[in-house]
């Protein structure tokens, strides 16, 4: 009896096995669909879930990405990042707080998505999960659990189209019981961004507060 429950679990690793190495094709084109030389205006939807309070919000957003650098406009919120400096931008408030995120820490999932692309074998355990519906349509499922259990997700799942295996969109979980949908509609490569797109700038909002949380 002790026999056939070892060969199971062999098998049972073997399968994940199996499962991990095929996330490996589809990353890879996922990978040069978003080149760091090249920039990229992205439409999407977004769709938060709060599970705890059973709310929900839905609605369009825009990202401007080049490298690892990025601006994103989502409601009253817009969030530059530089590459050292980020800044969260509140229209409504007219607020914008200046931090200095770690690219090395656990929750770099928020201060640069990119680098979940380039370095998902490095940071996280990863799984083929077949095909799953999003959005109306079957994609593949790719799951990357991070290894760092410290930050603030638990879970990210990938979408990839089965024939083009482009990215579709994504969900991050968070462990506060809030599910963040992303849909991207559109993606325009070949943009010719300035590196000021990525850094708040003062002069277009005169009467917003900047505040420093650096240290």
């Amino acid at each position: 009896m002790k026999g056939i429950t070892i060969l199971a679990a062999l098998m049972v690793l073997l399968q994940v096995r199996a499962q991990d190495e095929r996330v490996r094709p589809y990353m890879a084109e996922v990978n040069k669909q978003f080149g760091l030389d090249e920039a990229f205006r992205i439409e999407m939807d977004y769709i938060r879930e709060d599970i705890m309070r059973e709310t929900r919000g839905e609605g369009e957003g825009i990202i401007w990405m080049k490298g690892l650098k990025y601006k994103i406009e989502v409601d009253e919120y817009i969030i530059y990042y530089d590459g050292e400096k980020q800044y969260s931008q509140n229209t409504d408030t007219e607020e914008v707080y200046v931090s200095a995120p770690d690219p090395g820490e656990p929750g770099y999932l928020q201060a640069v998505p990119l680098k979940v692309i380039k370095s998902y074998e490095q940071d996280f355990r990863y799984q083929y999960m077949g095909e799953r519906p999003f959005n109306g349509k079957n994609h593949v499922e790719i799951k990357l659990s991070p290894k760092d259990i410290t930050g603030p997700y638990s879970m990210l799942k990938l979408y990839v189209h089965p024939q083009s295996m482009k990215l579709a969109g994504f969900v991050l979980k968070h462990k506060e019981g809030i599910n963040y949908t992303m849909i991207l509609s559109r993606v325009e490569g070949g943009q010719d961004l300035d590196d000021s797109t990525f850094r708040f700038d003062p002069e277009a909002y005169p009467n917003t507060e900047i505040i420093e949380l650096l240290e």
